[in-house]
C-alpha cells in the first residue's frame, strides 16, 4: 500500500495543504472549481477525512520539515504535477509553483523536468488501448503498423478456438463473466477476441476484461477509471499514474500525437473513487500470467465479491446500461469537448475499420 494512502489525519492536512499551494499557485489564483474538486475527492477517497479547504494554509516554504520521508515526498510531489493540468489557464504559473515544492523537497530542477517526462511513459502503456478509437475515427485498420504490440502480442489473424470460445458465452446466463464480457464488445461495435483482422480485440482482450470487472466503459472518463483502479492494484502512486492522462484529456495538452485530444473529461470524485477501489481489491487480475480462464463462466457479481469490488464506485452498474458509455460508439463519437487535430501519422496507416464487419 502506498503511503499516501496511510496517512493520519494531521499529515493528511498538511499534505491537502501543500496541493491547494501548487493549485493556487501559492496564493496568486483562485482556487478553481475544478481544483476544489479533487481537492475535496483526494481528502473523502485516499485520505478518508473531511475538511474545509478554505482554512487550509496552502504554502509551500517549508514543505521539507513537513514532510520528511522520502518515498512520501515523491508521492505527494507525482499527486501535485496533475493540478497544473486540470485547468486550461495558467498552467505555467502552476508549474512555477510545483518547481518550488520540488526544491522544497530537496529535488532538483531535473526531477520536475523527468516528473513531466513520465507523461510519455505513461501514455505508453496506454497507447495500445487509445489506438482503438483512433483507428476507429481514421476510419482505416492496423494494416502495415509497425509497433511493438503489433508485431509481437497480436495476433492479427485471429484464433479459431478463442473466438468459438467467446461465441459459447454469448450462450450463457446473463449476468456470467464471459456473458456480459460479449455484450461489452456488442455495446462498442468491437469484434470478438479471436476474429480475423480485428488486432485491438485480440491484443486488448485482458485490459477489456478489467473494464468489466471493475464497471468502467470505453469513454475518456472510463480509461482514465480503469488506469487509476489498475495504478491503485499494483500499488504505483497515483501523479505517476494519470499525469499524462489528466493533461491529454482534460485540457487538450498534446502528450502523444498518437492520441486523441478531449477536454473537461476528468471528474475527480469518480477518478478518485476508482484509485480507491484498485486499493481496496484484494486480487491482483494485473499480474502477468494470471488465469482468467475459470473465471469467465463464473457469475460476474460473485467475482467482486471475492476480489472486493463493490459496484459503489463503479459507472457501469446494471445490465440496461452500455459499455459504450453515454458518449455513443467510439469512432462516431461528437462532442464540443473533443479536440480536432490534422491528421497524425498513424491514422495515415490504417486502411480500414478494426469493428465487425456485416455477413
Amino acid at each position: 500500500m502506498k503511503k499516501i494512502l496511510e496517512l493520519d489525519g494531521k499529515q493528511a492536512e498538511e499534505i491537502l495543504g501543500l496541493l491547494k499551494a501548487v493549485a493556487t499557485a501559492e496564493g496568486r489564483l483562485e482556487l478553481h472549481d475544478i481544483h476544489k474538486g479533487t481537492l475535496n475527492a483526494i481528502a473523502h477517497h485516499l485520505f478518508h477525512v473531511e475538511m474545509e479547504l478554505e482554512h487550509l494554509e496552502g504554502v509551500i516554504e517549508g514543505a521539507g520539515d513537513i514532510i520528511q520521508d522520502l518515498e512520501l515526498r515523491r508521492e505527494v510531489l507525482n499527486m501535485a504535477g496533475i493540478l497544473p493540468f486540470l485547468e486550461e489557464e495558467n498552467k505555467e504559473t502552476r508549474i512555477d509553483a510545483f518547481g518550488h515544492l520540488a526544491d522544497e523537497f530537496g529535488f532538483s530542477k531535473k526531477f520536475a523536468r523527468e516528473l513531466h517526462g513520465l507523461c510519455h511513459h505513461a501514455i505508453v502503456e496506454l497507447t495500445i488501448c487509445m489506438l482503438r478509437p483512433a483507428s476507429l475515427t481514421a476510419s482505416r485498420s492496423l494494416a502495415g503498423l509497425t509497433l511493438k504490440f503489433a508485431e509481437a502480442a497480436i495476433h492479427a489473424d485471429g484464433c479459431r478456438k478463442t473466438l468459438e470460445r467467446y461465441q459459447r458465452y454469448e450462450q450463457m446466463d446473463d449476468g456470467i463473466f464471459g456473458k456480459v464480457l460479449t455484450k461489452y464488445y456488442h455495446d462498442n461495435d468491437f469484434a470478438l477476441p479471436g476474429t480475423p483482422h480485428a488486432p485491438f480485440s485480440n491484443g486488448l482482450m485482458y485490459h477489456d476484461m478489467h473494464h468489466v470487472i471493475q464497471g468502467y466503459p470505453t469513454t475518456p472518463l472510463g480509461e482514465t477509471c480503469v488506469l487509476a483502479f489498475d495504478g491503485a492494484l499494483i500499488d504505483q502512486d497515483l501523479g505517476k499514474t494519470l499525469i499524462a492522462y489528466v493533461a491529454q484529456f482534460q485540457v487538450g495538452l498534446l502528450f502523444d500525437s498518437t492520441l486523441p485530444l478531449w477536454k473537461n473529461q476528468f471528474k475527480p470524485d469518480t477518478v478518485m473513487r476508482a484509485y480507491e477501489r484498485g486499493g481496496l481489491c484484494t486480487t491482483n487480475f494485473v499480474a502477468k500470467g494470471f488465469d482468467w480462464s475459470e473465471l469467465l463462466e463464473q457469475p460476474l457479481a460473485e467475482i467482486r465479491e471475492r476480489f472486493n469490488v463493490p459496484l459503489d464506485g463503479a459507472i457501469i452498474k446494471g445490465p440496461d446500461d452500455l459499455w459504450c458509455g453515454d458518449m455513443g460508439l467510439v469512432g462516431q463519437r461528437n462532442s464540443e469537448d473533443m479536440v480536432n487535430q490534422k491528421m497524425r501519422w498513424l491514422q495515415k496507416v490504417f486502411t480500414k475499420l478494426n469493428v465487425k464487419k456485416d455477413d
